[in-house]
């Protein structure tokens, strides 16, 4: 009994160790990975900059008429990729919408995309009463580099995305209606 008590505790301070020695390993790699900082490294981070995404994002109306974010030079866009998969997606909805009608008096315009099947965007749409307008994504949320939805782009007058929020929010709150106020006048 002795010996097997031994054994056990060997067995569980060795696992203690090696996890302990694996975090600190972890923990020594992350660093000098994010204390690595090469041109090649800062060239690719400034390729990839949110202002770039306009140029890639190719969006067309549910009758597959094109929409040229160009056609907005003017306005504020509120683009906001979603899912009709996606909770989060439509739990923020009625919120936007709320948004919407707040702002639509200050030359914003509100975009709902998603690079669902305009189809399927087709069924979605008509079982809600919201007054932005829904668009197909001809480009792929991967491409643009979304990595979870919804993701919103707040596109400034010049054209420009000047704000990427990862997440649902309340877009209705004051908080929220100040931000994007703000943001439409950069």
């Amino acid at each position: 009994m002795a010996a097997l008590m031994k054994i056990s505790f060997l067995w569980v301070t060795m696992k203690k160790i090696l996890l302990t020695t694996t975090l600190a390993l972890a923990g020594l790699i992350a660093c000098q990975n994010s204390t690595k900082s090469t041109a090649t490294e800062k060239e690719t981070a400034e390729e990839k900059l949110p202002a770039k995404l306009v140029d890639r994002i190719e969006l067309v109306d549910l009758a597959g008429n094109v929409i040229s974010l160009a056609d907005f030079k003017g306005k504020t866009v509120f683009l906001n990729y979603w899912a009709t998969w996606c909770r989060p997606c439509l739990a923020e909805m009625p919120d936007i919408d709320k948004a919407a009608k707040i702002l639509s008096e200050e030359g914003f315009v509100f975009l709902a995309a998603s690079d669902e099947d305009i189809e399927k965007i087709k069924k979605f749409v008509a079982k809600v009463d919201y007054s932005f307008k829904f668009v197909h994504s001809k480009t792929s949320v991967f491409d643009l580099d979304i990595a979870a939805l919804p993701t919103t782009f707040v596109i400034n007058k010049q054209g420009e995305i000047v704000y990427n929020e990862v997440g649902a929010r309340d877009w209705a709150s004051a908080t929220e209606l100040e931000n994007l106020r703000k943001l439409a006048g950069q």
